[in-house]
């Protein structure tokens, strides 16, 4: 597998902090290439294991995280929007806006990240920054019932990969 082949598939393979079985997947089979000591821990680590050519020879680890900040479902609205708590760091500034993934228990699902509109807030809040509390995830549902078919509660999201 070629190194930009491997790379893009590591950089839009979904794996928020504490799901990160699809990254570690991909890294498991580009390591596939060049050894057989492959392993992937119950914590999710992947491990690949190359032994060198010389009895004494230094040993080397390159080593890095596989995850990356998410998105954390935490309640469904009767308009079927989506409220939610981040895993890891977030700026609602430069989440308004996004487009994300939710990883189902049915598969991907596309959705947009948004906010009350503008013209919507007080003129006090309109110079506020915008917090995770007062966003939500769009999935296009008609009503909250369709929107509990198709996410559940504890689902994750990042952002979509291009």
């Amino acid at each position: 597998m070629p190194i930009p082949d491997v790379l893009r598939k590591l950089l839009t393979a979904a794996g928020p902090s504490g799901y990160e079985t699809a990254p570690a997947a991909v890294f498991a089979e580009a390591g596939r290439a060049f050894t057989d000591d492959v392993a992937i821990d119950v914590m999710g680590s992947a491990v690949a294991r190359v032994k060198g050519t010389a009895d004494e020879a230094p040993m080397l680890a390159i080593v890095g995280h596989i995850d990356e900040i998410g998105l954390i479902v935490t309640h469904i609205d009767d308009k079927g929007f989506l409220r939610f708590s981040g895993v890891g760091g977030w700026d609602g500034q430069i989440l308004a806006g996004q487009r994300v993934e939710l990883l189902t228990q049915n598969g991907p699902l596309p959705g947009v990240c948004g906010r009350k509109a503008i013209h919507m807030l007080r003129e006090e809040d309109r110079k506020k920054v915008v917090e995770l509390r007062d966003m939500h995830i769009d999935i296009g549902a008609k009503d909250g019932d369709e929107a509990r078919e198709l996410v559940r509660i504890g689902d994750v999201a990042v952002i979509a990969a291009e």
